[in-house]
């Protein structure tokens, strides 16, 4: 099943009304980046709307629209719409046959054959990282480029762990200043289909890394005979443990396909991720996290960076309209009682790595069951924005700990290929692509 192409619908080939390309992509090797020449289209499928686009709840209420049937009775059919085309990664035969088979009436039939589990993108360039991180440059159906990126961590007890890192939109209008898609400015918003469709695709790498186990969403390998002690995998049928709203874009401005693409990756009849293991991050768009708490099954991540208003709003815009009083009284009006949050914190030199700022940041989150990620920062659009000392991290930490504050420091991954936190910028592949065309 090819995985790297430039025209939409050829990257996971589905049977039925869905004709694989007749060519097989060809790729052009560049050091640790792989280029995609272009190949002939797939034909073009009779359906016209992404199966992806819905969750449960709204693929039961376009089959009720559509039949005259009842909402009960919808419901239980797109269980099985639904477990048929996403219980499993890879192809899916989609025709009258197959829905018979899968135990769906006739009347809905048509209804469920005029929408397409093909996927909305297809994979434009795979960058591997030094360190396993693999940085993947995806491609919409109207030629918009968005990037996810894979990160597998093979140390320690978490060594099974294979996080993917998705986007929301194409560019970000927020703006914060150490952000590489900030510069982009916001084209469009991603559909729930484009956001789910990250994941499908990144499955077929993951999948090349290391074998998937099959047996659920939370299994986990146990000692074999011979008393070796194999990965502790918590990874879905997916090949991926945990899946971050953390890539281009702010989830919380696209919050409507945001909340369709939780549900359904969360959803026990198709990708069956634990709400546990999906994390939207946000900027603090204080309107919208009401009805983010209120209506999705995931946690929430907030991109804090700083416990001031004046230096918050010099490198986050958002923080002119959104501050920090009231950023943190709606979380403690809305997050549900016991509902654990995770607040983000970048380390820059100088600028809010003093002690004073660790005691500061202890201050803001006390009210909360919380964790703070501290992440040192990577090179950006604003040079004077640079990573802390390892000296100064390590001071800071100390501090936060000795403040009771649960505290992780997310380290440095695909900083190499522009993966890392903040550096991923999507349309400036293309030019990247562009500009090298050929490779030697």
């Amino acid at each position: 099943m090819p995985i790297t192409s430039t025209q939409p619908g050829a990257a996971l080939a589905l049977d039925g009304a869905h004709p694989v390309a007749s060519e097989a992509p060809m790729s052009r090797e560049c050091g640790n980046h792989r280029a995609v020449s272009a190949v002939p289209a797939s034909t073009p499928c009779r359906a016209t709307s992404p199966l992806a686009a819905h969750d449960r709840r709204s693929l039961a209420e376009h089959l009720s629209t559509r039949t005259g049937a009842k909402l009960d009775t919808c419901e239980r059919t797109a269980q099985k719409a639904l477990r048929l085309a996403f219980r499993e990664p890879g192809e899916c035969r989609w025709d009258g046959e197959a829905l018979e088979r899968a135990g769906i009436g006739a009347w809905a039939r048509p209804t469920l054959l005029a929408l397409s589990p093909r996927p909305t993108l297809t994979l434009a360039e795979r960058a591997p990282s030094s360190d396993g991180t693999v940085r993947l440059l995806l491609r919409t159906e109207d030629n918009a480029l968005v990037e996810s990126v894979l990160i597998p961590v093979h140390e320690g007890r978490n060594r099974a762990r294979t996080t993917l890192c998705i986007s929301t939109q194409v560019g970000c209008a927020r703006a914060c200043s150490f952000c590489e898609t900030g510069r982009l400015g916001l084209s469009r918003q991603l559909t729930a289909a484009e956001i789910v469709d990250q994941v499908r695709l990144a499955a077929l790498v993951a999948a090349e890394e290391q074998p998937v186990d099959r047996r659920g969403p939370m299994a986990e390998r146990r000692p074999n005979t011979t008393g070796a002690t194999a990965p502790q995998a918590r990874r879905s049928r997916y090949g991926i443990s945990n899946v971050v709203f953390m890539g281009m874009g702010e989830p919380l401005d696209n919050l409507k396909e945001v909340l369709h693409s939780v549900a359904l990756l969360t959803d026990d009849v198709a990708f069956a991720f634990a709400p546990s293991r999906v994390t939207v991050s946000t900027v603090g768009v204080v309107d919208k996290i009401p009805a983010f708490l209120r209506e999705a099954r995931a946690e929430l991540a907030v991109s804090l960076h700083v416990a001031d208003d004046a230096r918050r709003s010099a490198i986050m815009p958002v923080n002119r309209k959104h501050d920090l009083a009231a950023l943190r009284a709606t979380l403690l009006e809305h997050l549900p009682r016991g509902q654990r949050i995770l607040f983000q914190y970048t380390l820059f030199q100088g600028f809010n790595d003093h002690l004073e700022d660790a005691d500061q940041l202890a201050e803001y989150v006390a009210p909360f069951r919380c964790r703070v990620n501290l992440i040192p920062a990577n090179p950006g659009p604003d040079p004077q924005l640079v990573s802390s000392t390892p000296e100064r991290l390590d001071a800071f930490i100390a501090r936060l700990v000795s403040r009771g504050v649960t505290t992780l420091v997310r380290r440095p991954r695909g900083r190499d290929v522009g993966g890392a936190c903040g550096q991923l910028a999507g349309s400036r592949r293309l030019e990247v692509l562009r500009e090298v065309p050929t490779c030697s």
